[in-house]
């Protein structure tokens, strides 16, 4: 992120704008900026009408994965590997969710840019499913929003956490959908952290479940579990007496665990006990090495899941022959079974 932590500063100090512009990509798209404020319209398609009245869903899917597509980024300049594979790996995600036909999906560092334009639109789109989005990138401490939206047009970047919601199915409860910036802040260099919260209405017997998603900073161990400790309050905070799904990213490989903050507040990992990775590639392209590292965590309250999965995990083979990742982390999937009867009153 080095290029583009120094596009930022530098567009903020109004110091070589062109200079910044030009290495940061080349379309006119608009940033979609108006999202932190209001939640996107429905983006979903509607189906043919059946012959047969449809069987309720017995299950409800949930996926999580860090969607940032432009990583691995290295310190060499020349290196346009992210930037090359952004659409053939976006493509990737696409197929997999679509096979998965997820009712939730949330994502880490869903990003816009000019060359690349917008992947949560792209996403909502081919998945028919409504966007809700959250800016965390980037963002000066007490700036207006106009004036954040002024530095993503001049830099050309931005990202920031997305929930995707099958909204025909489970509408969205509006009212209730909320947004958080994490304290502490990871830097005074244009980056914060967010958190994003959605309700939806779920399946009868389940009632409204609660849905949120964060990536805590990569600013070390004592900064990230500060965030993690301030996410477990205000999920506390804002969430109701059904079912909670909270999908929570890291960007330290190597830090300390923030497991217990969650479980605390009786979060639990859809994986139970069972040891996975699922980080960090060094490359998105060829023979990797075996992931080490458990940076992401899809977990519930109050709904158990009945099985879990990876996805993301197995390359897909270019026509060179050659292997492509989606990611440099493995996303997560998990499949909750919908009650016949609703839950008898706690």
């Amino acid at each position: 992120m080095r290029c583009l932590r120094w596009a930022i500063a530098a567009a903020s100090l109004a110091i070589a704008a062109s200079a910044v512009l030009a290495s940061c990509g080349g379309s006119d798209e608009a940033p979609p900026s108006h999202w932190e404020q209001t939640p996107t319209a429905v983006l979903t398609v509607a189906d043919a009408a059946p012959s047969e009245t449809p069987q309720p869903p017995k299950e409800f899917r949930v996926a999580f994965i860090n969607l940032n597509l432009y990583s691995p980024l290295t310190e060499a300049a020349n290196n346009t590997i992210a930037g090359d594979t952004f659409d053939e790996r976006l493509s990737i995600v696409i197929a997999q969710l679509k096979a998965f036909e997820p009712d939730i999906v949330g994502f880490n560092e869903a990003s816009w840019t000019k060359e690349h334009g917008s992947a949560a639109l792209r996403l909502a789109k081919e998945l028919a499913m409504e966007p809700i989005y959250f800016r965390a990138n980037p963002w000066y401490p007490n700036d207006p929003k106009e004036k954040s939206d002024a530095l993503v047009k001049q830099v050309g970047f931005e990202e920031g956490e997305l929930i995707l919601v099958r909204s025909g199915r489970y509408p969205i409860v509006g009212n209730k959908t909320g947004q958080y910036v994490l304290d502490p802040r990871t830097s005074e260099l244009g980056e914060r952290r967010v958190a994003l919260h959605v309700v939806v209405n779920g399946p009868p017997t389940v009632g409204e479940v609660d849905v949120y998603v964060t990536h805590l900073t990569g600013g070390g161990d004592r900064v990230r579990r500060l965030q993690a400790a301030d996410f477990a309050v205000w999920v506390t905070k804002t969430r109701g007496t059904g079912p909670t799904i909270a999908m929570i990213g890291q960007s330290d490989a190597s830090g300390v665990s923030t497991y217990e903050f969650y479980s605390n507040i009786g979060l639990h990992d859809a994986a139970g006990k069972e040891p996975i990775v699922t980080c960090c590639r060094e490359s998105v392209v060829g023979e990797q090495a075996p992931l080490t590292a458990r940076n992401d965590y899809l977990m519930s309250d109050r709904w158990k899941p009945a099985s879990w999965s990876l996805f993301g995990d197995v390359p897909a083979l270019r026509a060179d022959g050659t292997a492509l990742y989606p990611s440099d982390h493995n996303g997560l999937m998990a499949v909750f079974p919908i009650p016949e009867e609703p839950a008898p009153a706690p």
